[in-house]
């Protein structure tokens, strides 16, 4: 982990969090119908999760609120490649904040830096993304599981057999 790049993440929380907040609403049009003040907390607790994800390498921070965003953007109708496709604008914006603050160095390893700190970012949101992904997974199956106990609930009560016409398989 890079603590130059950690401290730059820090640094540009707010101008991050803007840029997310103009360019995911006009790029997917799932988000363009959230709320402004509810995409601006979930993509702050995203960039939150994300930096903890590049400091520690783990996905704690991330799956809470991937656990979240599962329940709520399945019940309105998000598609998973509108999820995605939001996770992977951070290193877009990232990279040109990046490339501004590293234009300015006189540094000769400034590319050298420049480029690993871009590896670092894109990493991040590819891992991030694969959480995103085996978190929904996980609700889709429990949602299915609930579905198909329901089915066997009101099979035993009514002593019907609908198993063959309706049972969804994880």
């Amino acid at each position: 982990m890079n603590i130059q790049l950690f401290n730059f993440l820090e640094d540009y929380n707010a101008q991050i969090i803007s840029l997310l907040m103009n360019k995911i609403p006009r790029s997917i049009a799932a988000y363009g119908r959230m709320p402004r003040p509810e995409l601006k907390q979930m993509l702050e607790h995203l960039l939150d999760g994300y930096i903890d994800l590049l400091v520690t390498g783990q996905t704690d921070a991330l799956d809470k609120v991937f656990r979240y965003m599962s329940r709520v953007h399945a019940a309105k109708n998000f598609k998973i490649s509108d999820v995605l496709a939001a996770i992977l604008t951070y290193p877009q914006v990232i990279r040109r904040l990046l490339a501004e603050e590293y234009a300015d160095l006189k540094d000769p390893d400034a590319i050298r830096k420049f480029n690993q700190a871009l590896e670092q970012t894109e990493t991040t949101a590819h891992r991030a993304a694969c959480s995103f992904s085996d978190i929904f997974q996980e609700h889709l199956n429990k949602r299915i599981q609930e579905h198909n106990d329901y089915l066997d609930q009101a099979q035993k009560k009514f002593g019907i057999d609908l198993s063959r016409f309706i049972v969804f398989k994880a």
